[in-house]
């Protein structure tokens, strides 16, 4: 962890990819995004990133939960994730 410093921070810095580089990121297939109201992210970058990934993107809430959504709160969780299931067999 402490060796090779320089060359670490080198491949840090290659690794950031500047926003006018940054890809498309409209997805051919649809995304499921589920969150905890009490996550550790702020709300706003949750809404923009549901923006960024595109129309097919849905974002859901579970309240009060934080970012362990599956363990914090399973029965909604599970709830969530079968409707999001039925959905997509429909289609």
């Amino acid at each position: 962890m402490f060796n090779n410093r320089k060359e670490r921070n080198e491949l840090l810095e290659e690794l950031v990819v500047p926003d006018e580089e940054a890809m498309d990121t409209n997805y051919s297939q649809m995304i499921y995004m589920l969150w905890g109201d009490d996550d550790i992210s702020s709300r706003p970058c949750q809404d923009n990133e549901n923006v960024q990934l595109g129309e097919k993107a849905t974002l859901d809430w579970v309240k009060n939960a934080g970012h362990l959504v599956p363990l914090e709160k399973s029965f909604a969780y599970n709830e969530r994730l079968k409707c999001f299931l039925e959905r997509v067999t429909k289609d």
